[in-house]
């Protein structure tokens, strides 16, 4: 079973880097990054999270107030935490979300032993005296070894699966609140990220917005659902960006497309006026220091300081 596994691991490892890999640098090529992720998945923010945990001002500016705020971007510091590894060797996290899928991040440079070891750890961790881990699986999906774990943190139920690749770790998560977690959402889930590690089911579709905001120490694409998303103008179909960070100031540059060209538009006359969202919406304020349309694209660049990040970080992927 275990040479099976190995084999899975192995043709997984070959798919992922077939689709695109990373060096090790801080700027985050986002592009590379959302095709790791099958379709059905609608936003994604990807993070160079070495430098927010090794410059202080970004650690205690933006992650601080991120775990604070129970951010995803916690959730997967905490995971890089728990399984021991060292933040300074990974390229890149990410995480991403989608209608009726469960969250599922990724950890890009987590190595197969350092991974799978601290995953047998926490097997041990089950029934242990006051540990809050109830339970411990492992199965095969399509010949890949995914763990499933879990149990009551606190007062919170919370379902954990854990895909072990060669140079990448998948985490994702179910969190019950007033319902127990949704396990059979995350075997689904888990199973169509392994249907895209074996090439079975296409990509995140929104490439292209991914490409035009590559770069930067964060970056995020989204699908819009104009029914949840913040921030928000009328008709926006695909909103993207990148923030540069500039000691304790930040840069975001944004493209977001339209259904048309007149919303493009509208949208820039609001921008010009100070009235766009894009510019202040609860926790995020930023300033317009360039901006250029082109049909229904529209492409700006914004000043912030890290409060503001932080805000357009909860706002745009909510925990």
């Amino acid at each position: 079973m275990l040479k099976t596994m190995l084999v899975g691991l192995a043709l997984a490892s070959a798919l992922v880097v077939g689709v695109g890999g990373l060096s090790w640098t801080q700027s985050v090529k986002l592009d590379e990054i959302v095709v790791q992720y099958p379709t059905g998945y609608t936003r994604v923010l990807a993070a160079d999270i070495a430098l927010l945990l090794r410059d202080a001002t970004l650690r205690e500016g933006v992650m601080g107030p991120l775990g604070a705020a129970r951010h995803p971007l916690n959730g997967i510091r905490q995971a890089v935490e728990l399984l021991r590894l060292d933040a300074q060797k990974l390229p890149w996290v990410a995480h991403g979300a989608g209608p009726n899928l469960s969250s599922f991040s990724i950890i890009d440079g987590a190595l197969f032993p350092q991974t799978f070891g601290a995953l047998q750890g926490l097997k041990a961790a089950v029934g242990a005296p006051n540990s809050p881990y109830t339970h411990w699986d492992l199965v095969e999906i399509e010949g890949i070894p995914v763990v499933f774990t879990g149990g009551v943190f606190g007062p919170i139920p919370i379902e954990w699966a854990y895909i072990p690749l060669a140079t990448r770790l998948w985490v994702g998560s179910e969190i019950g609140l007033g319902a127990p977690p949704n396990r059979a959402r995350l075997k689904a889930s888990a199973e169509r990220v392994i249907a895209r590690l074996r090439g079975r089911i296409g990509v995140f579709d929104e490439f292209i917005a991914a490409y035009a905001t590559r770069g930067g120490a964060l970056a995020f694409v989204r699908r819009t659902d104009s029914a949840k998303d913040k921030p928000l103008e009328q008709n926006e179909e695909v909103m993207s960006y990148a923030i540069f960070f500039e000691g304790a100031a930040a840069r975001v540059r944004f493209e977001v497309r339209f259904a048309s060209e007149s919303a493009a538009q509208a949208a820039l006359s609001n921008l010009l006026a100070g009235k766009s969202s894009y510019l202040a919406q609860d926790l995020y304020r930023a300033e317009l220091i360039d901006r250029k349309i082109s049909g229904r694209v529209l492409d700006f660049e914004v000043r912030t300081d890290l409060r503001g990040v932080v805000g357009l970080l909860v706002l745009t992927m909510p925990s």
